[in-house]
């Protein structure tokens, strides 16, 4: 387990509802939604290895090296790694695989990349990274929550379920960010107001608002 991410465990799996990954949470859940095998929830180093080859081809393609440069650091992470993968829902009458929190990631990339009322390239690729890692800190809660194995989930508000939400989402993106400001300032600060982590910076509202636009737009297409 990272560094930044060891200190999240007991937060996410401390009386959270049973989710469907991808869905929004309900106020009260009556059974989980998602059966995760061992090889899922504990994949080998040569696994998590082959994963994280497989989540770098399949992120968004930016010219922007510090974008790219984000990317790489954010999924650095090993246990961010294994929360892309588990499969929601079973295999379909057609016989197409289960999707996956990289397939949802990776189709909202492509729509917030091409989303129309976005003016400039650097606004398109910022919004496909964007909704790329929006939804990372839900996905590290429902894995965190299937390894805790809640099979009788405990009643907790939607209030409360989104603030760990967002607490977890801001360790996961916290030292990316920062090494992004480092390196481009400007660039980190667009993308940290557009994820709503903060709103320091010398940003363009109106610009943070078209590409969160994008951002809406793309999760209502995929979900």
């Amino acid at each position: 387990m990272n560094a930044n991410t060891s200190s999240l465990s007991s937060l996410c799996t401390a009386s959270q509802p049973a989710v469907r990954a991808g869905s929004a949470p309900s106020a009260v859940a009556t059974r989980p939604s998602v059966r995760y095998t061992l090889s899922q929830l504990h994949p080998s180093a040569t696994e998590i290895d082959r994963r994280r080859l497989d989540i770098q081809m399949r992120m968004p393609q930016v010219a922007i090296g510090a974008l790219h440069q984000f990317l790489h650091d954010l999924f650095a992470d090993d246990d961010l790694v294994k929360a892309y993968f588990p499969h929601v829902g079973a295999t379909s009458a057609a016989g197409h695989a289960p999707t996956m929190p990289l397939d949802l990631s990776e189709r909202a990339a492509e729509r917030a990349g091409t989303y129309w009322g976005l003016l400039h390239r650097h606004e398109r690729e910022v919004a496909a990274v964007a909704a790329f890692v929006q939804s990372c800190g839900y996905y590290w809660c429902a894995r965190q929550q299937a390894l805790g194995g809640h099979l009788v989930p405990v009643a907790v508000s939607p209030r409360t379920y989104r603030s760990r939400i967002a607490v977890a989402q801001r360790e996961l993106l916290q030292e990316p960010l920062r090494q992004l400001r480092r390196s481009h300032p400007e660039l980190g600060s667009t993308l940290a107001q557009v994820l709503g982590m903060d709103c320091d910076g010398d940003v363009d509202p109106q610009q943070v608002a078209r590409i969160q636009a994008a951002l809406g737009t793309a999760q209502m297409q995929v979900h």
